[in-house]
């Protein structure tokens, strides 16, 4: 392992991500992940989940975790997540509430569908210092409209952000709007138990224009026109920010005893031809 080491940091720089798009072919799923591992995080998309993120770590924040007899971590080597989709429930849940998880709702006329629903395949290219995974389009259909949505996440070298691009190809009524929910919700841990909470701050901001509260498990909420949402999880020591292009709203939602998650949202209504763009950032916080 040793020689194996003095290679790979003889051909890799540090900033230089791993990337793997994985399909299962022992099991003939006809399933991927798509796997993305730098010093700033490390995440998991899962295609038959329309590319939600089912697992995120927040490596940016470099924690200190010594394991072993006579440190606080006696068996537990894993690093803490901010979303693990198998420990924290994902997309479907036993309990009323959300699991952890990245994705994206499309609401029209009060008709909701999350892509966690769809099932699609991914293709995976290097643009210069930029990753780009591109989603094939998934169908969308409602009681009175159908639109094709297509999905583009771009892994920009160095910068602890993921962007995300989804666009309506087509729409049964090229005159019709879809309100895209894109959100994260989560929390933090290295097992199914749940943490405590109440060191998490959620906060809004647009320019000079801030809100904020204090985990306290009241299931609160608050949005903003425009801006930015973020989550500080000192635990963690990571900042987590979810903002957007364009007119929008960003929200955050606490959570509650039963579901002790937190969830960061950014919202804005578009139609044939019109794309949404949001970026999730993680930032080292202590």
């Amino acid at each position: 392992m040793a020689e194996f080491a003095d290679f790979y940091r003889a051909g890799h720089t540090y900033t230089q991500p791993e990337c793997a798009l994985w399909r299962d072919i022992l099991y003939g799923s006809d399933k991927q992940y798509f796997w993305h591992a730098d010093p700033y995080l490390r995440c998991c998309l899962d295609m038959n989940q329309g590319g939600a993120m089912i697992d995120l770590r927040p490596y940016v924040a470099k924690l200190y975790w010594p394991v072993g007899i006579g440190t606080p971590h006696v068996q537990d080597a894993s690093y803490p997540f901010l979303i693990q989709a198998n420990y924290r429930a994902g997309y479907f849940t036993h309990y009323a509430g959300e699991g952890t998880i990245r994705s994206c709702k499309l609401t029209h006329k009060g008709e909701e569908v999350d892509l966690c629903l769809t099932r699609t395949w991914a293709h995976f290219e290097k643009k210069g210092g930029t990753r780009v995974l591109t989603l094939d389009p998934v169908e969308i259909k409602f009681a009175d409209l159908t639109v094709t949505l297509q999905t583009e996440f771009e892994f920009e070298e160095g910068s602890g952000a993921v962007k995300t691009t989804r666009c309506i190809l087509e729409s049964s009524d090229p005159a019709a709007k879809v309100e895209l929910n894109e959100y994260i919700t989560a929390c933090y841990g290295t097992t199914e138990y749940p943490e405590d909470m109440t060191s998490v701050a959620l906060g809004l901001k647009n320019g000079s224009e801030e809100r904020g509260i204090r985990y306290a498990y009241r299931c609160r909420e608050d949005e903003m026109a425009g801006g930015e949402a973020s989550a500080l999880v000192p635990p963690v020591e990571t900042l987590v920010t979810l903002a957007a292009a364009g007119e929008h709203t960003a929200y955050y939602k606490e959570g509650y005893a039963f579901s002790p998650m937190f969830t960061l949202g950014a919202k804005s209504e578009i139609g044939q031809g019109e794309e949404m763009v949001t970026w999730l950032r993680l930032e080292k916080a202590n």
